[in-house]
């Protein structure tokens, strides 16, 4: 009783404290347990109790106060050796956080310690507590080491089950985030293949060469693909893939004499020969994972003589459909059509199985050669298939590379009225019916980012030129409420003024033949835009007043906000220019129509109708 009554107290004064600082009032519960360690509050005393320590510890480290927490957690286990270490965990979190250099460099003083107290008894969850601390910390060097603690005392990469690599792969590309250049990634490269079993190697590896690929460095990309020859560890088709793709994207200051794309095309070539001569293996549907573990599984040693390397190993290794993708694409970027058909028939020949990338390559080398009805062929004989064939499911490049096609044949005058391409209302219900099957997909997101691309505005302005060409107001206004309210793609500035210009053109059909041929047409034509121009603004303070919208607020609204108000601007935009020539009925007959033919009947196309607008 004695005992528990020592403790009562203290006991009730930690929750206190505790409750006081997750009420908000952090730096009054910070002033009272000071008060309580001090002795300064005329209470029983508390300072020298472990929990009231610990307390005190976990307070100022959660209040950002790293010192203070490393001060009184060394008091704690001064007094108390074989107190819980757990607490040492929330303190390094503090110092993790700070953007201090020397707080990091006592953080890793503290995991050592940590390690030490727990011994044995360490957990994944304790290494995993200061690897996260390490990585939001940016402190590469500190994560790596973690990281290999991790494997070399036996609590990852302990066996070839999937469930377990995966929690390697994870922890590994959280590693690779702070890869930000490729001296970076290349430390986070060599550590990776020192610690990690064999079979993660040509994992690791094709990162580290994915690195130099996107960070323009050829001669990294050349001395990896080198390490693992000499590390044996064969290089597979991916990595000699990437290899083509470092190379190609090399700039040098007379491109006609580029060493670096030889260097491609030569090893390029040899890899469609090893293809030719064999059967060409289909690739894998597989995860990372399975293929680590099948690689573990069937690891051997092929030489043991690093002698025998060069002769025996250093070969290219058979084409797939990846790398014919690059070859075609590089030959077509230079207009060798010869290659390109050569590449195509041993395509064909070799039974290789088409995937998007290689659809992709295709259709832009039609549309290349101005052979634009035959791009459109390519997307429907890939995508178009029996139930149970193989065929091709498109991604966001696929329809992107569909519309600038029809864009670029909408503008030739030969085949613009070409009866084999799709009209541009046929090609929004291709899309609109493509993205009702992605957003049935876990990886939906990756399909928007490739069809939207870098910039979102390009895609809608690529929309609108379409719709354009072909003077149809109605089916522009459908396409950009299915690119804003179905795919997240709302419209960009340059967006209105492509539409304002093809409303300039609307505007003249009402003209005579002889005015239209007139060297006065141009500048109808010009005052005309200036006139839309006009009419768009107007428009737009209007809407502002109506919605008792100032500049400050406008600049205040989301990105979202700003978007659906930019939509509605531009339907009622679309809407008073359809009404100069048309009954308000007319013109929403024509909407309406425009979207049944898109696909999407019971979409809004904006906040006013035909019979609203002024």
């Amino acid at each position: 009783m004695a005992t528990c009554g020592n403790y009562e107290p203290a006991g009730r004064r930690i929750r206190y404290l505790d409750d006081l600082f997750a009420s908000g009032q952090e730096e009054q519960a910070l002033k009272e347990w000071s008060e309580d360690n001090e002795g300064s509050n005329g209470l029983p005393r508390h300072d020298y109790k472990p929990e009231h320590l610990e307390l005190g510890a976990r307070l100022h480290a959660f209040s950002g106060y790293p010192d203070r927490a490393r001060e009184i957690m060394h008091e704690l286990f001064e007094l108390y050796p074989s107190w819980d270490p757990s607490i040492m965990k929330t303190v390094f979190r503090a110092h993790t956080s700070s953007p201090s250099i020397q707080h990091h460099d006592l953080a890793n003083g503290m995991f050592k310690k940590m390690k030490e107290k727990l011994g044995d008894k360490i957990t994944l969850e304790d290494y995993d507590a200061c690897f996260v601390g390490f990585l939001e910390a940016r402190h590469l060097t500190y994560a790596k080491l973690v990281f290999r603690d991790m494997i070399k005392e036996g609590h990852l990469a302990r066996s070839d089950d999937l469930e377990e690599i995966e929690d390697v792969l994870s922890r590994l590309h959280m590693l690779y985030r702070l890869g930000t250049d490729i001296s970076k990634m290349t430390t986070i490269g060599l550590q990776a293949v020192k610690s990690l079993p064999l079979a993660y190697h040509p994992h690791v590896f094709a990162h580290w060469m994915r690195s130099a690929v996107i960070r323009n460095a050829p001669e990294a990309a050349g001395q990896i693909l080198d390490m693992m020859f000499r590390r044996n560890s064969q290089p597979q088709t991916i990595h000699f893939n990437l290899l083509l793709r470092a190379l190609m994207r090399t700039a040098v200051q007379q491109p006609e004499h580029n060493p670096y794309v030889s260097k491609a095309e030569n090893i390029g070539w040899r890899m469609v020969e090893e293809a030719r001569k064999a059967s060409v293996e289909k690739l894998p549907h597989a995860s990372a994972a399975e293929l680590i573990s099948k690689s573990a599984n069937e690891r051997k040693e092929l030489v043991p003589d690093d002698e025998d390397l060069d002769d025996k190993l250093r070969h290219v290794p058979r084409a797939n459909v990846s790398t014919f993708a690059i070859m075609m694409k590089h030959h077509g970027n230079k207009e060798q059509w010869e290659h390109v058909d050569y590449l195509e028939r041993q395509l064909k020949e070799g039974g290789i199985q088409a995937n998007s990338a290689l659809m992709n390559i295709l259709m832009d080398n039609k549309c290349r050669q101005g052979k634009y009805s035959e791009a459109w062929k390519i997307y429907k004989s890939f995508t178009d298939v029996p139930v149970g064939a193989p065929g091709v499911y498109p991604d966001g490049a696929s329809i992107r590379c569909l519309w600038k096609t029809l864009r670029l044949a909408l503008q030739d005058q030969v085949a613009r009225d070409d009866p084999d391409l799709p009209r541009p209302r046929e090609l929004l219900a291709e899309t609109v019916e493509w993205w009702t099957r992605c957003r049935a997909r876990t990886d939906v997101e990756r399909f928007r980012i490739g069809l939207a691309a870098i910039e979102h505005g390009a895609l809608t302005t690529l929309m609108m030129h379409c719709f354009s060409y072909t003077n149809d107001l109605a089916g522009s206004l459908v396409s950009l409420h299915i690119l804003g309210k179905q795919i997240g793609i709302f419209p960009s500035d340059t967006s209105a003024v492509v539409l304002q210009r093809h409303a300039a053109w609307v505007d003249m059909r009402n003209k005579s033949p002889a005015e239209r041929s007139s060297l006065l047409y141009h500048d109808v034509y010009k005052k005309n835009v200036e006139t839309m121009g006009r009419v768009y603004h107007i428009l737009l303070e209007r809407r502002l007043q109506r919605m008792n919208i100032t500049q400050d607020d406008y600049t205040k609204l989301t990105d979202e906000e700003v978007g659906n108000l930019g939509l509605n601007l531009l339907s009622e935009f679309v809407r008073v220019i359809l009404k100069r020539a048309h009954l308000p009925g007319a013109v929403e007959a024509m909407i309406n129509q425009a979207r049944e033919e898109a696909g999407v009947p019971d979409m809004s196309t904006g906040d006013l109708d035909a019979f609203q607008v002024v």
